[in-house]
């Protein structure tokens, strides 16, 4: 069989999905390098409906902590791509990235998750905060962003902002769109094999080949403003809360985790 003369990503505007802390910041690196800056999306989150449709019409590539409703906005063809990572240890990734902004950094650029972790006593006081900042950033984060625009209820339950109102809807449904929006994607990796990604999306694209993907962002990087943190011993009840604020997460990782491995058979 022969190969097409052209990559099958040619025409499609490459759209890169971010979860927080799975490593995305390494890939869109790597990404953003082959287009031009005038082809970048500048939106890296909740602002993209404020850019006018035909000045989105002139990009080709996106990136950021969108959530997949917000892909809507951008016309197509698209070639979607995301990274997922195991739940729990995404989470406790997300709580020392918090807990790391020193003091300097947060006078300059507010991140009140990042006061309130600071603040915390601990991991399990963190989990625990009420305050809806926390528990939009703690609470099964993959599923609700991989499902579009669900927010945590002050109840721990789940609303969909559809048409400026907030709708009640259940963790099947919540589970039911996430999965189906994974499906949707072309291409759905892992953070453990950030190489196979930028592969995959290399082959379709004509990006140059990388004989070393060098991981970016990481705990143990000096970043000016973010401090050391020590990591600290997860008792039995931070265990136990950890696990019930990823369960939609978990099972979200395991059935892409099983899809990818059908999928290479």
């Amino acid at each position: 069989m022969s190969l097409p003369a052209y990559p099958p990503g040619a025409g499609r505007r490459l759209v890169f999905l971010h979860l927080p802390k799975t490593g995305g910041t390494t890939l869109h690196h790597h990404f953003s390098a082959f287009f031009r800056p005038e082809e970048i999306c500048p939106s890296t989150g909740p602002d993209l409906h404020l850019i006018p449709p035909e000045r989105l019409a002139a990009y080709r590539y996106f990136a950021g902590h969108f959530v997949y409703d917000q892909l809507r906005l951008i016309t197509g063809p698209l070639f979607t791509v995301t990274v997922l990572r195991p739940p729990v240890e995404r989470l406790l990734s997300a709580y020392y990235f918090l807990r790391r902004h020193g003091a300097e950094r947060l006078a300059r650029h507010p991140l009140p998750e990042a006061s309130i972790a600071r603040a915390s006593a601990n991991l399990l006081d963190f989990l625990r905060n009420p305050d809806p900042r926390v528990q939009y950033t703690v609470s099964n984060v993959m599923a609700r962003a991989l499902a579009g625009g669900v927010n945590v209820a002050a109840d721990g339950g789940y609303v969909l902002a559809a048409a400026g109102v907030g709708i009640a809807i259940s963790e099947l449904e919540v589970m039911h769109r996430a999965t189906g929006n994974l499906l949707a994607m072309d291409v759905v990796g892992f953070n453990s094999n950030l190489a196979q990604v930028y592969a995959r999306v290399a082959l379709a694209f004509g990006m140059p080949r990388l004989v070393d993907l060098a991981r970016l962002n990481t705990r143990n990087q000096a970043v000016p403003g973010l401090e050391p943190v020590v990591e600290e011993e997860i008792t039995p009840e931070a265990r136990a809360e950890l696990q019930r604020l990823t369960t939609l997460d978990r099972e979200i990782f395991r059935l892409a985790r099983a899809h990818a491995a059908l999928a290479r058979r």
